[in-house]
């Protein structure tokens, strides 16, 4: 359900007049072009003070939003639906799917609001841990682990972090259907380092990756940390699973 809103909102932006425009002229992201699926030539045309660029950065901004906040979240609703209907008489995954849905209705309210506050995160490990509880297939073991001092990361760098790594878990799960997922979480004086491996059924990062190649969750994580000055890393194979590593600095760029 995530891909698939996604798409339909980018395939929207893209027939709107202002999709119509960047196609003319470019974008500032060295790994997107016009059209939003490979590289570009050259960079993009801007007026006087910018707000062209400001205007597609912004609307980039929303549409990773929806996805990885919105889109996660009522796939989760549907997933939980899904397992309360073939488990019936057992209620946890219904009380699971409406707090999945309460969530997507005040990710709505703070988005279209234009709501700039941030929501608090608990510590990672603990909000990641508990998104997995609730989302996990049975069959599937979680570990998390984490080194250092996770109070050396700005509000920015935690929130950025765990989306990143909520979108990783969320594929293990739903697109690798791995069995085992092991989530590494480093905290230094610069940087905050996320490991995510799983031993699910891979895939060609490359060719995912490909210009034409539709991959809104991959490439809206890899939008995430480029835009703060991380680095991302993805080995993959078909039968090898999946390592994911993110690197952000301390002090992001925004």
């Amino acid at each position: 359900m995530g891909d698939g809103f996604t798409e339909t909102l980018q395939d929207g932006l893209n027939r709107s007049r202002f999709g119509r425009a960047r196609q003319t002229t470019g974008t500032t992201h060295p790994g997107l072009p016009a059209d939003g699926r490979g590289p570009v030539a050259g960079p993009v045309r801007k007026d006087r003070d910018g707000r062209d660029d400001h205007v597609w950065a912004e609307r980039r901004r929303l549409a990773r939003e929806v996805h990885d906040e919105l889109g996660t979240a009522l796939s989760t609703a549907a997933r939980h639906m899904e397992l309360h209907a073939a488990e019936t008489g057992e209620a946890r995954h219904l009380d699971a799917a409406l707090h999945s849905l309460r969530e997507a209705m005040a990710v709505t309210r703070r988005l279209t609001g234009e709501l700039q506050a941030q929501t608090v995160l608990p510590p990672l490990a603990r909000a990641l841990g508990d998104f997995a509880a609730t989302t996990r297939p049975r069959r599937t073991e979680v570990r998390i682990r984490t080194t250092g001092d996770e109070r050396l990361l700005s509000d920015v760098c935690r929130r950025e972090l765990f989306l990143a790594v909520r979108e990783a878990l969320h594929n293990a799960f739903h697109h690798a259907h791995a069995d085992r997922v092991t989530v590494t979480l480093r905290f230094t004086r610069r940087w905050a380092h996320a490991g995510i491996v799983d031993d699910g059924v891979g895939f060609d990062a490359d060719a995912v990756l490909a210009p034409g190649h539709r991959a809104p969750g991959l490439r809206s994580m890899t939008d995430r940390v480029d835009d703060i000055g991380g680095r991302l890393l993805i080995v993959s194979g078909p039968t090898s699973g999946t390592h994911i590593d993110v690197h952000l600095p301390l002090r992001p760029r925004k």
